[in-house]
């Protein structure tokens, strides 16, 4: 549920036209702090909540012991809108989980992770550096963004 929510975010970022700034961030990167700067330039926008998609994948992966790899994948000819990706995406990822396996759930987390990096490709998004960045930022928040470690 975690990572097709982190799915609907990036598409309501994308409603809102909300892009983020590399430049701008690569600009204030000695003036703001780190934080401040992720916050204004990066936060909340479509590549930020794809990053946060292939990390929950990741961390889904983590916490069952699955091995991700990468999948050949390929959106159907003529899905060229965000939406609609994200919704093939999400279908894919619940069409076959309920009742998944370790092996199923491997290759279903894989092949969620595939469409977001083709996505990206496409559109010429770094989410390597998205990932690295979110990483970063996440490492300044506390354990479930409480502040507390239980």
């Amino acid at each position: 549920m975690l990572i097709i929510t982190e799915i609907a975010e990036a598409v309501q970022a994308d409603r809102e036209n909300l892009h983020a700034d590399v430049e701008a961030f690569k600009k204030y990167e000695m003036v703001l702090d780190f934080k401040e700067n992720f916050e204004r330039q990066i936060k909340n926008t479509v590549e930020d909540e794809l990053s946060d998609v292939i990390i929950r994948c990741l961390d889904l992966c983590g916490v069952k012991e699955l091995d991700a790899y990468t999948v050949n994948v390929e959106f159907p000819s003529g899905m060229d809108g965000f939406t609609e990706r994200m919704y093939f995406v999400c279908r894919q990822l619940t069409d076959r989980i309920l009742t998944a396996d370790s092996v199923i759930l491997e290759f279903v987390l894989s092949q969620t992770m595939s469409y977001i990096v083709e996505h990206c490709r496409r559109k010429g998004i770094d989410l390597d550096f998205f990932i690295r960045t979110k990483m970063k930022y996440n490492r300044l928040r506390g354990y479930r963004h409480g502040g507390k470690k239980y």
